[in-house]
C-alpha cells in the first residue's frame, strides 16, 4: 500500500504547479494576516462575478501569483489601517480591487508590482465611503501594461515607477485636501495621463515626474472640475 501511495504522488506531482487553481475569500474581523502564493497559469484569486472580501481593520494581505493570465478580484468593504500587497510575475495577468466600497479606509496602504507584458489593473480607493492617507505603491516592468488608479479620499499619495515601452497609466485623484504623485518613468511610447480634481482650490496638489523616454505621451491636468 505504502508503494501504490507513493507511486500516486509521482503520477500527481507535474501537476501541481500547472494553474487553473482558485481560491474564494469572505473574510471580516480585526488583525487578519494572510499570504497567498499561486505559481502557474490561469489561477485566481475571486472572480469579478464573485470577488474576494475583506472586512475588518489592521489586516495585512500579501497575493503573489508567478505565472500568465492569473486572476485578483477583491474588495474591501473596510479596512482601516490596512496593508495590501498584490505582485503579478508573467503576463496578462489581472488585478481588479476596490477599496472602501461599505465603510472606512483610512490610513490603508497598497503596493502592486507586475514584471511581465500586458498586465492591467483596475484600482480604486474610498468609492463609496471616507477615508483619509490613502497611500499607493505602484512598479511595473515590461511593455503594454495597463494601470488604471483612481483614489477619492483625502491625503491621497500615489509612488510609481514605470519601466518599458507602451504602457498605458492612468491616475485620478479627487477630494478636498493635499494630494501628490510621484513618477519615475523610463521607455518609449508610454502614455500617462493624470488627473488631480479639488474642489475647493484652497489646497495644494503636487505632481512630481522624472522620465526618460521616447516618443510618450503625458497628460497632467489640475482643475477644481471638469479634468
Amino acid at each position: 500500500m505504502n508503494k501504490l501511495i507513493r507511486l500516486a504522488l509521482i503520477l500527481f506531482a507535474p501537476f501541481a504547479f500547472a494553474g487553473d487553481n482558485d481560491i474564494y475569500i469572505t473574510q471580516s474581523g480585526t488583525g487578519l494576516t494572510m499570504n497567498v502564493d499561486q505559481i502557474g497559469g490561469t489561477n485566481k484569486v475571486g472572480t469579478s462575478q464573485a470577488r474576494a472580501t475583506f472586512t475588518g481593520t489592521s489586516m495585512v494581505v500579501d497575493i503573489d501569483q508567478i505565472g500568465d493570465t492569473n486572476t485578483l478580484a477583491a474588495t474591501v468593504a473596510q479596512g482601516n489601517s490596512t496593508s495590501f500587497t498584490a505582485t503579478h510575475t508573467g503576463d496578462s495577468n489581472t488585478t481588479t480591487l476596490a477599496l472602501g466600497a461599505t465603510g472606512d479606509v483610512a490610513s490603508t496602504d497598497f503596493d502592486y508590482a507586475a514584471t511581465g507584458d500586458s498586465n492591467v489593473l483596475a484600482f480604486t480607493q474610498g468609492a463609496a465611503a471616507t477615508a483619509t492617507a490613502g497611500n499607493q505603491d505602484i512598479i511595473v516592468a515590461g511593455t503594454s501594461n495597463n494601470i488604471n488608479a483612481t483614489c477619492e479620499v483625502v491625503g491621497c499619495i500615489n509612488n510609481w515607477n514605470v519601466d518599458g515601452d507602451s504602457n498605458d497609466i492612468d491616475t485620478t485623484q479627487t477630494g478636498n485636501a493635499d494630494h501628490a504623485i510621484t513618477a519615475i518613468i523610463t521607455g518609449s511610447t508610454n502614455n500617462i495621463d493624470i488627473d488631480q480634481i479639488n474642489s475647493t482650490g484652497s489646497v495644494s496638489d503636487v505632481v512630481v515626474i522624472t522620465a526618460t523616454t521616447s516618443s510618450g505621451t503625458i497628460d497632467i491636468d489640475q482643475c477644481t472640475s471638469g479634468c
